[in-house]
């Protein structure tokens, strides 16, 4: 049977029998084990754990000493038993050759006093063999399912870009192929099994991107070259990529690339003549088709077609040097006085570096506010309320989304494309990530994505109060 119990670190036992190494005879022997096997590794830990505490879906696994009923042997967990025993005793260090990890430790007890741990929660077991199946599930792999399934890389970044707001040129590359209707489906289906790091060393040289017509601006993929062209490209390496024969050896270094690049097929060579007036971004997949139609007509116009109004001034996008959430070409009418503030201080008075976190949840409620004003408007809620109505914030995207669609006050492709960005779980503008930026106290907004957020769901905003009269 096992059990929760509260342990201070002097009653924990290191394991002399650790399955890391041979047996040894008592706990002192078991302490200089650990430390010269793991050296600055521990350090490492420490610091770690002083930074973000012990992992609480990980306890450390003991039983009771029989030789001494208040002292626990711990089954599981030695490594970060004798990290916190030598961060409360750094004299626990007393081999010379270790004088550095000592020194260290030391100074980063000395920095950390308030946040030294002394107890920890653990799972107490009964009979070490309960535990033991848990210990080798943890160990021993996958285990044909039982066990934990390691991440590939596709997934690692994904979750590096959902947590840590991180996202990969690989992963917002994948994310524009999925969307874009000029994508086979049969390479769309195996986009999950691309060889992420393969697509990654490609996509980060420079001279692959430029062939390409697309470049990096703050981590964000993007081009202003028409989105066709881009992806004539982008499917050939895929399809490349794809190829069971194709190895890294290809690729591998500059001269590789270059070659390989120069080989494309006639017909996969994009025209990188054929310009946008403005950059599109890969992570923003509604841009296609704004991206395509602007291209087909620059030679009546060089206006944008996302405007405030019909003789409004054009939308100009850069993230890079914006101080606020909201371009100073963004206009809106808005005649709500709660939502025309809140607008007014996402737009001239909050700084995005200063405030993201303010802004980030002024952000979700500002765009939820104004679906429940479009939808009240168009009586579109059973009740007489939207914010009453108890509807979540997908089904209200999807409401106005396609309000607008059916009565032609947005493009048709546009509304579809804003559905299945909210839809998408990994999507920048995914459901989960708005909720993340009020209910989740481990996720801080960076305000790169925060601004990207806004220029992806910019020309909705416009059209959604150019539709509220």
């Amino acid at each position: 049977m096992a059990t929760k119990k509260v342990i201070k670190i002097e009653d924990l036992l290191v394991n002399p029998e650790n399955f890391r190494f041979d047996p040894v005879a008592g706990q002192k022997e078991a302490i200089d084990q650990m430390v010269e096997d793991q050296n600055d590794k521990l350090f490492v830990l420490a610091e770690h754990i002083l930074k973000n505490g012990l992992n609480p879906n990980d306890r450390i696994q003991v039983i009771a000493s029989n030789h001494d009923p208040s002292k626990y042997i711990v089954l599981e967990g030695n490594r970060r038993t004798v990290t916190l025993k030598i961060l409360n005793h750094p004299d626990l260090i007393d081999n010379s050759k270790r004088t550095g990890l000592k020194r260290k430790i030391k100074k980063l007890r000395e920095q950390n006093e308030t946040k030294l741990i002394t107890e920890v929660e653990c799972t107490l077991y009964d009979d070490p063999d309960e535990a033991n199946i848990w210990i080798r599930l943890k160990h021993s792999g996958q285990s044909n399912g039982v066990g934990t399934v390691d991440w590939n890389a596709q997934q690692v970044q994904r979750f590096d870009e959902k947590i840590e707001g991180k996202s990969s040129v690989a992963l917002q590359t994948i994310k524009l192929l999925k969307t874009s209707p000029d994508v086979p489906e049969h390479l769309k289906n195996k986009l999950s099994k691309i060889p992420i790091t393969n697509l990654d060393r490609l996509l980060s040289d420079p001279a692959v991107r430029s062939h390409l017509g697309i470049e990096i601006n703050s981590g964000i993929m993007q081009s202003q070259i028409d989105a066709t062209e881009v992806l004539k490209g982008l499917v050939q390496i895929i399809t490349d990529l794809l190829d069971p024969k194709f190895t890294v050896k290809k690729i591998y270094t500059l001269e590789d690339r270059q070659d390989y690049i120069a080989n494309f097929p006639k017909s996969s060579q994009p025209d990188i003549t054929l310009k946008t007036p403005k950059p599109w971004h890969f992570n923003n997949p509604i841009s296609l088709t704004t991206a395509t139609s602007e291209v087909s007509s620059s030679t009546e116009t060089t206006e944008p077609s996302i405007t405030t109004t019909p003789s409004g001034p054009k939308t100009t996008i850069n993230p890079k040097e914006r101080k606020k959430l909201i371009p100073r070409s963004c206009v809106l009418h808005i005649d709500n006085p709660k939502l025309n503030n809140i607008y007014h201080e996402l737009y001239k008075e909050l700084d995005i570096e200063k405030h993201k976190n303010a802004i980030a949840v002024l952000f979700r409620v500002f765009v939820e506010l104004s679906l429940d004003t479009y939808i009240e408007k168009h009586n579109l809620s059973p009740t007489v309320s939207s914010t009453s109505s108890g509807i979540g914030l997908k089904p209200k995207f999807d409401q106005v989304a396609n309000h607008m669609s059916r009565n032609g006050l947005a493009d048709p492709a546009f509304c579809r494309g804003i559905k299945t960005s909210i839809g998408d779980k990994n999507d920048i503008l995914g459901i989960d990530t708005w909720h993340a930026y009020v209910h989740n106290n481990k996720v801080s907004p960076k305000s790169d994505n925060l601004i990207t957020t806004w220029d992806n769901i910019q020309e909705f905003m416009i059209k959604l109060w150019e539709n509220i009269k």
